[in-house]
């Protein structure tokens, strides 16, 4: 059995910072993501452990960024107080992380995955297909479909002159 924990750390934990945006986040998706690791590979092996890694990570963000925008409304709706010293920047800055994380959580597994490969690991079509075990061309149909949609989801909110 190969040590995903020294071998992924790192991945998995830049994979989940970058949609989270903070530390102690991040580090819980790292634990999740591990947790469910052992459990899978107590059954079996994933043939593709760094995708399978990748595939839980994202997700696991994607839970843990809805619970959070779920208890910022009750919160706010609760006490309607502002947001405690937070610039905002910082609020702009989590308001499109959420809105990215929104917008990846209504792709695929396949198209989050291709994506996430894509743009944030600079992973080549064919890195990713290897990963994957899918063919090439259907990467990159992944990766078109999940641009498209992502840009769908955000240009309304986001719309700036080309």
């Amino acid at each position: 059995m190969i040590n995903a924990f020294e071998t992924y750390t790192a991945d998995i934990y830049a994979w989940a910072y970058r949609l989270l945006g903070r530390h102690h986040d991040a580090l819980d998706v790292v634990q999740d993501v591990f947790l469910k690791w052992s459990r899978q590979c107590s059954i079996s092996i994933p043939n593709q452990p760094r995708g399978w890694l990748r595939r839980v990570t994202l997700n696991r963000a994607i839970d843990l960024t809805r619970k959070t925008r779920t208890d910022r409304l009750i919160s706010d709706a609760v006490d309607e107080l502002p947001v405690a010293d937070r610039t905002g920047a910082t609020l702009e800055q989590d308001e499109l992380r959420s809105d990215v994380s929104a917008a990846l959580d209504q792709l695929s597994d396949s198209q989050r995955n291709v994506l996430i490969a894509k743009i944030y690991d600079e992973m080549t079509f064919a890195q990713i297909a290897s990963e994957m075990d899918l063919a090439v061309s259907t990467v990159k149909t992944h990766y078109v479909r999940a641009i498209q949609a992502v840009r769908g989801k955000l240009q309304p909110r986001y719309n700036h002159e080309e």
